[in-house]
């Protein structure tokens, strides 16, 4: 019934208004709200250059970004929310959303990227609407990539979502691995991290 009378965009507010009074009265334990995850980005992210997002969703951070950034490049796997997406996000000039597995897309798309560069990788499997990948996480194959290029960009910062979803150390998770892989490939590329609110950052 609320789906019927109730637009989209307000049943969005009101769940994030839902979910940002459970995560404080769950003790402030993850997952985090949109409004925490928001925080860290503008924190550790280099707003006003080039942002690449994967896990598009329902568009929600690629249009938080889009207000300081040069462009945003979102990719999602998922036709219905692709759609959706570029529905929704047609008024800003300056988000591109590209359809595809991002572990295909990404490699394709990063050596025509220069300047200040961050990345959101948030294309986890999460059930429900979203994609069903061939993967539970593309991120090592993200990694790959982003790793291969980080003498293109002058500054970078890769933020990962949902850092408690990783093995323990030495421990890989099925098609996760382990949280101290993560740490190894930072180390092995000369960039600091930290970990804040569930998402792994790694940057210089």
């Amino acid at each position: 019934m609320l789906k019927k009378f109730v637009p989209l965009g307000l049943r969005i507010k009101l769940r994030n208004y839902q979910f940002y009074w459970q995560w404080v009265f769950n003790d402030y334990g993850v997952p985090s709200p949109q409004t925490v995850k928001q925080s860290v980005l503008s924190r550790y992210g280099y707003l006003e250059g080039t942002w690449v997002e994967s896990g598009t969703f329902l568009g929600q951070t690629s249009k938080f970004l889009a207000r300081k950034a040069s462009q945003v490049i979102t990719i999602e796997p998922s036709h219905e929310l692709v759609t959706r997406a570029r529905i929704k996000l047609s008024k800003y000039r300056n988000i591109r959303v590209v359809e595809g597995l991002s572990e295909f897309e990404l490699p394709k798309l990063l050596p025509d990227i220069s300047g200040d560069v961050s990345f959101w990788l948030d294309g986890h499997a999460s059930g429900a609407i979203t994609f069903g990948r061939p993967e539970d996480t593309p991120i090592r194959e993200e990694l790959l990539a982003i790793g291969r290029n980080l003498e293109h960009w002058e500054r970078v910062a890769i933020l990962v979502d949902d850092f408690r979803g990783f093995g323990a150390r030495g421990d890989d998770k099925g098609d996760y691995p382990s949280r101290s892989n993560l740490v190894a490939w930072a180390d092995a590329n000369q960039l600091n991290w930290t970990v804040e609110h569930d998402i792994f950052v790694a940057y210089k």
